[in-house]
């Protein structure tokens, strides 16, 4: 759980760099070295983001990754659904008949609830938001650095 965690982390961060610098392609390299990640990692959340449908990648010595999408047409669960991460805590969320006791679990509802709430969270998080507010947290840091020179 905690590697797919990661590397949701990671896609999360190409992606906010990749926002930030559209208009053109950005290797896989350039990427890595951006969100301080080993290249081989980092390539392998790209094919995901790509496969996807999130990314596009252009081959040759020109090419590079880039948007397949407007930011505010990428949200959080494409991130995670490109990641395979599962957002159930528990199997009878998504899968009723995993549990023979579902039908009279007290705590199912809550854990689908919980469910639903974060699966609409999430997809109501897009890039374009999560861009805005990480350049705004940016400039806010570099103001209290200045400040304390």
């Amino acid at each position: 759980m905690s590697a797919v965690l990661q590397q949701s982390d990671y896609a999360i961060r190409c992606l906010l760099f990749l926002v930030e610098h559209r208009g053109r392609l950005a290797t896989k390299s350039e990427i890595a070295k951006a969100v301080d990640a080993p290249d081989l990692f980092v390539a392998k959340i790209l094919q995901r983001l790509v496969k996807a449908n999130v990314l596009v990648s252009v081959r040759g010595i020109h090419g590079g990754f880039s948007l397949a999408r407007e930011p505010s047409a990428i949200s959080l669960l494409d991130v995670l659904g490109a990641s395979q991460a599962s957002l159930a805590f528990r199997p009878c969320v998504l899968n009723p008949k995993a549990c023979p006791l579902q039908a009279t679990c007290p705590s199912r509802p809550v854990w689908v609830k919980i469910y639903e709430s974060t699966v609409r969270d999430l997809r109501q998080s897009t890039f374009d938001k999560l861009s805005r507010e990480h350049k705004s947290k940016q400039r806010a840091c570099e103001r209290r650095v200045a400040a304390h020179r």
